[in-house]
């Protein structure tokens, strides 16, 4: 990251770092490094969007392709929002995983102090 910082301040009209493989190594660089970003994200959003469907399917006896369109279509439609918008639904997902986090860790103290049983034993 150190490096990448370096040369963005050497040029500051870099606009991505496809841009620094295609001058310092060449197009060809340039291009694959694009083109991998760009598939890497994809194969990312749709493993999400299958997890959904997953996990959905779990709780719910529904075909798995339901929940995932579901999901699709709810982060196009946040996606497409004005910047603004976009920007405060962020900020209040991230604070809900703050929340999350900090209740899961609360909740885990908690029946680490009162000795909680499981069919197992005792947590620890």
């Amino acid at each position: 990251m150190r490096a990448l910082g370096e040369l963005l301040l050497s040029n500051a009209g870099y606009v991505s770092f496809t841009e620094f493989a295609t001058e310092y190594v060449g197009p060809w660089a340039g291009f694959v490094t694009g083109w991998t970003y760009w598939f890497c994200w994809i194969m990312t959003a749709m493993a999400d969007i299958i997890a959904v469907g997953v996990y959905i399917q779990y709780w719910f006896d529904v075909p798995q392709w339901i929940p995932a369109l579901i999901c699709l279509v709810i982060l196009l439609g946040l996606n497409l929002l004005t910047v603004k918008i976009f920007g405060e639904l962020e900020f209040w997902f991230a604070i809900i995983k703050v929340i999350t986090i900090i209740a899961l860790i609360i909740v885990g103290i908690f029946l680490l102090i009162i000795g909680f049983n499981t069919n197992t034993g005792t947590v620890s």
